[in-house]
């Protein structure tokens, strides 16, 4: 909901700065960010429940390479 409504926003700025074109352009990219933001966030989470990246924590020792 919250990333709908900064979306909105920020079209409406883009709407009453730059025009209509540059207002579904600026919609565009900012969901495309928003999409990119959750992809990087799905792969960094699948990378750590692979056992091998994951962080070692205290009283633990690192995997050998």
């Amino acid at each position: 909901m919250v990333r709908a409504l900064v979306v909105a926003a920020a079209a409406v700025m883009a709407l009453g700065f730059l025009g209509p074109e540059a207002a579904l352009l600026v919609a565009v990219l900012t969901v495309l960010t928003f999409v990119l933001l959750w992809a990087r966030s799905l792969a960094e989470r699948s990378r750590e429940g692979s056992g091998r990246s994951r962080r070692v924590g205290a009283g633990e020792r690192p995997l050998p390479d």
